[in-house]
C-alpha cells in the first residue's frame, strides 16, 4: 500500500483528517527526524511540509505560517533492520499490515533502507509555523 492511505494506520486517523481534507504524501513530506527510542521501544518520524492544513486549530500559529510540521510514533517496534544511510531525500515509504495485524513500515531511498514492525501508530505532535526557505 502506498503512503496515500497512511493516516488508515494511525490509531485515531482524525487526528489528521481533522486538520486536512487530502492528507499530504508521506513521500512529498521532508523526512528530518528518525528517533529510535529503546527504552519505550519505540520509532518516531518527523515529517515538515509545506501543504498546509486546511482546517487548522492551532491557537498561537504565526500569521504567515507556510511550514506544518508532524510527527508519527510506532509503537512496540520490533524486528528493526537499518542498511546504510544517506538521508532519505528522494523515498519511498510504505506501510502495510502482516496477517496478524502488526503495521510494517519500510523507508527506502538511494543507499538506505529502513524496516520495522509495530503495533500501533500516532500523531503525537503536530504544528504550523513560518519557515524560511531558499527554494
Amino acid at each position: 500500500m502506498s503512503t496515500s492511505d497512511w493516516p488508515s494506520f494511525l490509531d485515531n486517523p482524525q487526528d489528521i483528517r481533522n486538520l486536512y481534507d487530502q492528507e499530504p504524501d508521506l513521500n512529498s513530506c521532508d523526512l528530518f527526524s528518525f528517533l529510535m527510542d529503546e527504552r519505550g521501544t519505540s520509532i518516531t518520524l518527523g515529517f515538515e511540509t509545506s501543504h498546509m492544513p486546511q482546517h487548522r486549530h492551532h491557537e498561537e500559529e504565526p500569521p504567515r505560517a507556510n511550514s506544518f510540521e508532524f510527527y508519527l510514533t510506532f509503537r512496540d517496534v520490533r524486528q528493526v533492520n537499518i542498511e546504510g544511510w544517506n538521508g532519505p531525500a528522494d523515498k519511498d515509504i510504505t506501510f502495510t499490515h502482516d496477517l496478524n495485524g502488526a503495521i510494517l513500515a519500510k523507508i527506502e531511498s538511494r543507499e538506505t533502507s529502513v524496516a520495522f514492525q509495530a503495533t500501533s501508530l500516532s500523531l503525537t505532535t503536530s504544528r504550523v509555523s513560518l519557515t524560511s526557505r531558499n527554494d
